[in-house]
């Protein structure tokens, strides 16, 4: 597999600020593995590691694939609130999304999302497979020593 050369977006040399959207979704596209977090019925952090389908992911809408018997599932059911991080070692670089997060409906289930599955995802073998998509409400980048924040939607 050759080297990829990846470019992450720099501050404007004329006013010193970044494009925390550029950014965010460069650092999401290279991400192979994201911290996906949701609150517990005592209102604690359940974080787990999960594998985002690689076609359907930008900074608006990422998409994940687990099993429907998972506290991650059950704490959503109760609450969509979560939040996805990743971080990029090579750029000392993260992005953290907040928002919410539900289960895509049967109907919605596209066969291009069972195409699009890694083969580690694949070798999962789920009992209850379900796809689970996460809308960012709020973007937070780290770029080396700038941190920077957008609003993507309204929220309650």
């Amino acid at each position: 597999m050759a080297n990829q050369k990846t470019n992450h977006p720099k501050a404007d040399d004329r006013t010193g600020t970044v494009d925390t959207i550029a950014q965010a979704e460069q650092l999401l596209q290279e991400a192979t593995v994201m911290e996906f977090a949701t609150l517990d019925k005592r209102g604690f952090p359940n974080i787990v590691a999960l594998t985002p389908l690689r076609p359907q992911r930008s900074v608006k809408q990422v998409l994940f694939y687990t099993d429907r018997d998972t506290t991650t599932i059950h704490n959503i059911v109760e609450s969509g609130k979560a939040s996805i991080y990743c971080f990029n070692e090579r750029h000392h670089c993260s992005v953290a999304l907040q928002g919410y997060a539900g289960l895509v409906s049967r109907s919605e289930v596209q066969k291009s999302f069972m195409a699009d599955l890694t083969a580690y995802q694949q070798s999962l073998h789920y009992a209850n497979p379900v796809f689970l998509r996460f809308t960012t409400i709020f973007v937070k980048v780290r770029y080396q020593d700038n941190v920077t924040f957008q609003k993507l939607l309204d929220h309650e």
